[in-house]
């Protein structure tokens, strides 16, 4: 899904912007004191989320941010998501970036763009859920297609291999080995299970910066975060790079950074089964890197 992103956010980027100059043109006429008593503005809104099936919510804030009227898309967005997501806005979690069009954001293991347009009096933020067009869609099939039938073709390539030798005579001798007692690696196993190519774990020090205490397979790297990314961190906010392929999140029970590789993206449910993976092997964890509760 992540080799599609790029493409899918030029998409909305097209289409936001006819939103957005559709939503400007009607509020240029509108009394913006009066936005929450407006009977017809309302009804645009309403009509540019039944527009286009990606945009899930639209809301008209004041310059600091504070919702003036707002419209969802009840399918997608429920009342709690709809409460979580304003109340980001009214805190200013949700502010606009000069590196990129959008903002994106998990709620529920669920991705969501944001894009933001301030104007001199009021901001407009409009709202995308990850619902790919279908020409995406059928594209993303047979590139799928494709790669279980290579899958197919090299796996039995591997199991004839595997017979032939086999069926050969064993000449070579086994030496036995003593394998000493210590502690098992978790961390070799989360990797096994969840087909994880890097793990680097950290923690805060008192300055408030992160140090690495341990890294898998790879020598000790330092994980550098600027400090209000630490505290999103903190807040159980999880952070997807390097088109999602590269997680960082924060445990609270460990008090540890872990930043995690795949080749392939991380999908949600992999993602909360990696945090229970790690709530569930706490004490084995802690002991294998020596730390004491």
């Amino acid at each position: 899904m992540s080799s599609f992103e790029p493409q899918y956010i030029g998409f909305l980027t097209v289409e936001n912007s006819t939103i957005i100059k559709q939503l400007d043109t009607v509020l240029q006429k509108t009394n913006i004191a009066g936005i929450r008593g407006d009977k017809e503005l309302p009804k645009c809104l309403e009509e540019q989320i039944k527009s286009l099936k990606q945009l899930s919510l639209i809301a008209i804030t004041d310059n600091e941010y504070s919702v003036l009227i707002a419209a969802k898309k009840d399918r997608i967005i429920n009342q709690k998501l709809f409460d979580a997501i304003i109340t980001d806005i009214s805190q200013k979690k949700l502010l606009p970036r000069t590196t990129f069009p959008q903002i994106t954001r998990y709620y529920s293991n669920y991705k969501y763009y944001f894009f933001i347009y301030n104007a001199p009096q009021y901001t407009i933020i409009t709202t995308y859920s990850f619902v790919l067009p279908k020409n995406l869609i059928m594209k993303l099939a047979l590139e799928n297609l494709l790669i279980v039938i290579l899958f197919i073709i090299i796996g039995t390539a591997v199991i004839i291999t595997l017979q032939q030798e086999a069926s050969k005579p064993n000449t070579m001798k086994v030496q036995k080995t003593e394998i000493k007692q210590q502690t098992p690696n978790p961390v070799e196993s989360l990797c096994q299970q969840f087909s994880i190519v890097s793990v680097t774990i950290a923690q805060q020090n008192k300055k408030g910066n992160l140090k690495t205490i341990y890294s898998y397979p790879d020598k000790k790297q330092n994980v550098y975060l600027q400090a209000e990314i630490i505290n999103e961190l903190l807040n159980g906010v999880h952070i997807l790079a390097e088109k999602n392929t590269v997680l960082i999140f924060h445990n609270d029970t460990t008090q540890l950074f872990f930043r995690l590789v795949k080749h392939q993206a991380f999908k949600g449910k992999t993602i909360q089964d990696i945090k229970t993976f790690i709530d569930n092997n706490v004490d084995l964890l802690l002991k294998f890197l020596k730390i004491k509760k």
